[in-house]
């Protein structure tokens, strides 16, 4: 057997969260990924590409869930990781700072959308 803290179990871990978070069901798909990445850690360390894609299937979520906050620390924490780790130029960078880029853009979309509400309520 592969043992609990095995890499092939935190890829078993992302593939359930991948169907749970394509099926809507969000706060399970965020364990999954949260147990995904605590074997990820314990056992290829913080500064590695399958680290990068556990942060990133976190932040993926969080958005789904509208926790932009933490959706953004996530994207944030992956683009570090692949930045470090396969350079700046690398596909999977890029993909991370579009990722990051997109989240922002819907955080000041949002805040707009409250900022014209607000003002709406003070005529």
């Amino acid at each position: 057997t592969l043992g609990e803290q095995h890499p092939e179990i935190a890829a078993t871990y992302t593939n359930i969260g991948n169907i749970l978070d394509s099926k809507g069901k969000h706060d399970k798909a965020l364990q999954m990924y949260k147990k995904a990445l605590k074997i990820q850690l314990a056992t290829v360390g913080e500064k590695h590409p399958t680290t990068a894609i556990a942060h990133n299937n976190l932040a993926d979520t969080y958005k789904a869930t509208g926790d932009y906050q933490k959706a953004v620390e996530s994207f944030h924490r992956a683009l570090q990781i692949f930045t470090a780790t396969l350079g700046p130029q690398h596909p999977d960078t890029a993909t991370a700072r579009s990722n990051l880029a997109a989240v922002c853009e819907d955080v000041t979309h949002f805040l707009g959308l409250l900022v014209a509400a607000a003002r709406q309520l003070k005529r």
